[in-house]
């Protein structure tokens, strides 16, 4: 087995990605730990021998329950998405496990396990082929996504010849190669001709190259690549929808199971988190989460009754009830603002973040008043060089932005009938004729601590 490769990005990129680049040559896209050697990793003992003949003691199992309910660590199996899976494995032997090109555009909410299922198939595959994962998030303009991609195949080359240098590869490689982009909607720029060239790279004749795109957006195809029909190197399009109830509790009793068969957490806790976090995101990280903070919980609560000289009667280990994993829901679960606005992706908080920009730099109240459109985009670009991270966005994506965030109820945007609305004027600038006010439908305190929960714009903030 190949061992994990990774490039690592400027400085200033770290904050977006910490391993933006990774590269297997052969089957496997990262090293995934099966059942057996999880459970034998955090195997519970009294003490171990080194080899000067002193002992120490192993992890409790309080402790090892902890590290596998971490969300880096490599689950032992995947539990469920028997369908995603089967997609997935039907593309890779059509494709790059034939030496032969195709594209895919796997989309679906944070958390639902796509980047861990396309990990696992790879794998699990017997051909031999390159794989390679490229985070396009840290790209700051679309183009270097071409040099990026060589570089992980460990290609030198510039950026004035990457594009050519690429088209050469695809052609011409000794082995099929499969490129996956991840968060791949952070190379749309104003034409989106770099993704236009690079599903066409994927569909022509006698090309070595097999691409997986993988985004949020369920429509990216629809709303910005309307060109590849036509084209005729139309991706396949697969959905991860949000895991459910029976999903999250099945995957969190696996990695219970990988170290001790003892319930450390109740299962009826473990089920009321599932409940919880399917009704409201079904992702996965946050069940993990609130698990490992109900455990925390418990541990305190422990120690305080062990540290109780009138309560001697204290069991030797905690146990995780319904009343921790109720306290661990509220504190990081939030209000339903919290939650609207932590599903917002990047582009969307760096709208509320021009906003916010917009509204502290001037004296009058914009949150009753409401704020143009066209002061907001002008301020969204300003940030965006600022930040010298993505291109900005075109006017018409801009608007497609703010529409989606008035559909998930977190903005209102009302007509301004010249430059007034309601008999007060909406502040900024008056914009074009066809202009709206935007108005905030949260508290902007919370809308702070949303985008301070945000790497790549808290040091700004």
């Amino acid at each position: 087995m190949p061992a994990t490769r990774s490039a690592r990005a400027p400085t200033r990129r770290q904050a977006l990605a910490e391993a933006p680049i990774s590269k297997h040559t052969g089957i496997a896209l990262n090293t995934q730990r099966p059942t057996a050697s999880l459970k034998s990793t955090f195997a519970v003992t009294k003490h171990s021998t080194d080899l000067v003949g002193k002992t120490k003691p192993k992890p409790t199992l309080f402790v090892a329950t902890k590290s596998v309910l971490s969300r880096a660590t490599n689950a032992p199996q995947i539990i469920g998405r028997e369908a995603e899976q089967t997609a997935i494995r039907g593309f890779l032997c059509a494709s790059v496990e034939q030496g032969r090109g195709g594209s895919m555009y796997v989309s679906g909410n944070p958390g639902t396990g796509k980047t861990a299922c396309l990990q696992s198939l790879i794998k699990q595959s017997s051909a031999s082929f390159t794989s390679v994962l490229v985070n396009c998030v840290p790209l700051t303009q679309p183009g270097q996504v071409y040099a990026a991609i060589l570089r992980a195949l460990d290609i030198e080359t510039r950026a004035d010849t990457a594009l050519s240098e690429l088209e050469q590869h695809t052609q011409h490689a000794k082995t099929p190669f499969l490129v996956i982009l991840d968060e791949v909607d952070s190379l749309l720029g104003s034409r989106q001709e770099v993704l236009y060239r690079l599903f066409e790279l994927a569909a022509q004749p006698n090309t070595r190259l097999a691409l997986i795109g993988i985004a949020n957006a369920l429509d990216l195809t629809d709303r910005f690549l309307p060109r590849l029909q036509a084209r005729n190197c139309e991706p396949l399009l697969l959905n991860f929808n949000p895991y459910n109830v029976t999903d999250i509790t099945n995957i969190l009793q696996s990695r219970l199971d990988a170290v001790c068969t003892e319930p450390v957490i109740q299962r009826a806790a473990l089920e009321l988190c599932a409940r919880k976090v399917a009704a409201t995101s079904g992702d996965l990280r946050k069940a993990l989460d609130v698990c490992r903070h109900a455990m925390e919980l418990a541990e305190a609560e422990h120690k305080k009754r062990q540290d109780d000289k009138e309560n001697p009667n204290v069991v030797a280990m905690p146990r995780v009830s319904i009343m921790h994993v109720a306290k661990a829901l509220s504190a990081l679960s939030g209000s339903q603002a919290v939650q609207k606005l932590d599903a917002l992706n990047f582009q969307q908080k760096l709208v509320l973040y021009a906003h916010v920009q917009v509204v502290a730099s001037n004296t009058q109240d914009k949150r009753a008043l409401g704020l143009a459109v066209s002061a907001l985009y002008a301020e969204y670009r300003v940030v965006c060089g600022r930040l010298n991270m993505l291109a900005p966005v075109t006017r018409s994506e801009f608007l497609d932005l703010v529409a989606m965030m008035e559909m998930q109820g977190v903005v209102a945007v009302e007509a301004l009938k010249n430059g007034r609305r309601g008999g007060r004027r909406a502040t900024g600038c008056p914009g074009a004729a066809d202009d709206r006010a935007l108005r905030l439908l949260v508290d902007e305190s919370d809308v702070r601590r949303a985008l301070s929960n945000t790497p790549a714009l808290a040091p700004i903030l």
